[in-house]
């Protein structure tokens, strides 16, 4: 089974690229709004959630915000995307012999192509102000990021077949999410909260966007980094059989 996935991983991601230029290719810049994108939100909500909370070190909380969102918003993209992914893929699923494993992986790596767009765009404008910030990935901050797809790839592994049964998924995965982006401090600081920052313990992905910001705020938590990884890999690889295995369980809730 795995000699499969590693023969198909370039067509895969290929294919992830051209769904890419095919979604921007009637504009000017292609997937350059994914950058644009992802500097000016940061530049609104950066400047909105700095001004409210008194922030003094603006250099610092730029980065900030840009690493929390580009986290945050490619593991909601990946969370929001299994929800609906085998309802979308219908027709290919009943059609083509292939594990549904492949039907995951391929919008995962769309999904990743996406985040390293919009992560390049981060390191480039602000390493103008933060040269460092290129050290930090080189040292750290690539196994952070990683350990963020590995948490979003076995996540999508885990939702996609269970939003087949459960209708309900889709419906109510947006309102938690939405939630959890705003009681988290992905755009403020947790202190700024003040006796309320117990509230930003209740939302357990965020634990992903730590793994991968801190290590660009010079915090690498190398144990950590390494066996979550581990564990992560070792997750996704069990949760691939898996779902292999599941196949024709999906395909009669189709």
């Amino acid at each position: 089974m795995w000699r499969s996935y590693q023969s198909l991983l370039p067509a895969l991601t290929y294919g992830a690229w051209l769904r890419i230029k095919e979604k921007f290719a009637r504009t000017l810049i292609g997937s350059g709004w994914i950058a644009l994108s992802a500097l000016l939100t940061m530049a609104v909500l950066g400047s909105i959630y700095g001004t409210i909370t008194g922030v003094e070190d603006w250099s610092a909380y730029w980065i900030y915000v840009a690493l929390g969102l580009v986290s945050w918003n490619t593991l909601a993209s990946c969370i929001t995307a299994s929800c609906t992914l085998f309802e979308r893929a219908r027709e290919r699923v009943l059609n083509q012999p292939m594990p549904l494993g492949v039907f995951v992986i391929e919008e995962w790596v769309s999904i990743s192509l996406s985040m390293l767009i919009a992560l390049l765009a981060v390191l480039l404008v602000m390493g103008l102000k933060q040269p460092g910030l290129w050290w930090y990935f080189l040292n750290a901050g690539w196994l952070g990021m990683l350990n963020l797809l590995l948490g979003c790839l076995w996540l999508s592994l885990l939702i996609s077949p269970l939003a087949v049964t459960l209708a309900d998924l889709q419906q109510l995965t947006p309102i938690l999410l939405q939630i959890g982006f705003l009681a988290s401090p992905i755009l403020f600081y947790r202190q700024s909260l003040g006796a309320l920052a117990w509230v930003t313990r209740l939302n357990p992905l965020y634990a992903w966007v730590r793994m991968a910001r801190d290590p660009f705020l010079g915090h690498p938590h190398w144990g950590l980094q390494w066996l979550a990884l581990i564990l992560q890999l070792g997750l996704a690889m069990f949760l691939l059989w898996r779902i292999d295995r599941r196949r024709m369980a999906v395909i009669r809730w189709l």
